[in-house]
């Protein structure tokens, strides 16, 4: 085997420096490399660019200097030299962070010591990258998200009555909790409103699925009850209205709805409540003596089927008794696997004796509660109650 000569060893060292410097060269980080003594051995023409730091002290390799012109550069100085004084100080291991400059560059700054083979601390290596367009990007993303988010809020809000009317005879309360993690629209939507006839109408209901499809449905849900209302005295004759408007308007859509719709008026000192379910959870009848009876035939949804299946039931009201109605964000409601549930609800409103707008609080804070905060869907509570004699 022919050995090579010290001159092809000195070449084939050169061309291996060569390499290593052309890659830290064309690398996207700024690289500039302190001694344990606090000189500047080593920087990349990246780092000279991202740092305009005069000639004389790239020549010298002052670091102090060095920093001291950097720190003229940026929006936090004093931050910034504490965290390099005490890095090297102690200089147990990598630091990142982010560096923002007064002309609004923004820097991720990646530091590392350096150790011989033996351990030697031996100095350290500082990282440059500026992430200012990522930046701005990921601004860009949280501000549009938040408009979006308000706009689908504004959206939500609209679907629903800004106040409820005063009914004579009667206490009425609603609430609506959005869902912590939703950001669309979605169709939970409940209205109260007076029928031609001289008596109320209150309804509620649940939009399958999220988005501007949904809100559309919602809004076609409100109004066709409220335009229904007018012609139909049956509560179950104005859900089938509805069903059909929404197979004529949206015949190959998947959204449905489930709802509750009930006529209440006033005769000879009680109250009289007629009421029909599509699909949607029953009402719950909390008599003045704490018992809690589930109320209505739970019917066919509505938007799937051509012909659907709902029936009117009756119910008189006595003084001091209440209704409560709700969709399945309530039941629905988790804390880990564990739900809300029918069970869980029907007891808490046996416990709550008080006004309408009490009753309907308490169920909103239980399920929030219960929850953690954290209520995956939408919830809208309607409870009606009429005030006890005397």
């Amino acid at each position: 085997m022919t050995r090579s000569s010290g001159s092809d060893a000195r070449s084939t060292g050169d061309g291996e420096r060569d390499i290593l410097r052309a890659a830290v060269e064309s690398g996207l980080d700024g690289l500039v490399v302190v001694s344990a003594e606090g000189r500047m051995i080593s920087m990349n023409h990246q780092f000279v660019e991202m740092w305009p730091i005069p000639s004389d002290i790239v020549r010298s390799g002052d670091d102090e200097a060095a920093l001291a012109v950097a720190m003229t550069r940026l929006v936090d100085p004093e931050a910034f030299i504490a965290r390099v004084h005490e890095v090297y100080a102690d200089p147990s291991g990598p630091v990142r962070d982010e560096l923002h400059l007064r002309d609004g560059r923004v820097f991720d700054r990646y530091g590392t010591p350096l150790h011989s083979r033996s351990g030697t601390y031996i100095g350290w290596a500082w990282y440059f990258r500026d992430v200012t367009a990522e930046r701005l990007v990921a601004e860009q993303a949280v501000r549009a998200g938040e408009r979006f988010q308000q706009l689908a809020r504004t959206l939500q809000e609209s679907l629903l009555p800004p106040h409820l009317p005063e009914v004579p005879g009667l206490e009425i309360a609603a609430r609506y909790l959005p869902g912590s993690s939703v950001v669309e629209v979605v169709g939970d939507f409940y209205d109260v409103f007076q029928t031609t006839s001289g008596g109320w109408a209150l309804t509620i209901g649940d939009v399958c699925g999220k988005g501007v499809e949904a809100a559309t449905v919602t809004a076609l849900a409100r109004y066709t009850i409220r335009a229904a209302a007018v012609t139909r005295s049956s509560p179950a004759r104005v859900l089938m209205l509805l069903n059909e408007a929404m197979r004529r308007q949206h015949p190959d859509s998947e959204r449905f709805v489930t709802a509750t719709y009930l006529t209440v008026t006033h005769g000879q000192g009680v109250v009289a409540v007629r009421l029909s379910l599509a699909g949607h959870p029953p009402a719950l009848h909390r008599r003045v003596d704490g018992s809690v009876d589930p109320v209505g035939e739970v019917g066919t949804v509505l938007g799937v089927l051509d012909d659907v299946e709902l029936s009117d039931v009756d119910l008189v009201l006595e003084p001091g008794d209440c209704l409560v109605m709700y969709t399945d964000g309530v039941t629905e409601a988790r804390r880990g696997s564990d739900l809300f549930g029918e069970d869980r609800l029907k007891d808490l409103v046996s416990r709550l004796d008080g006004p309408a707008g009490t009753v309907a609080a308490r169920i909103e804070a239980e399920v929030v509660a219960f929850s953690e905060g954290q209520q995956s869907d939408d919830t809208a509570i309607l409870v009606i109650r009429v005030p006890p004699a005397g």
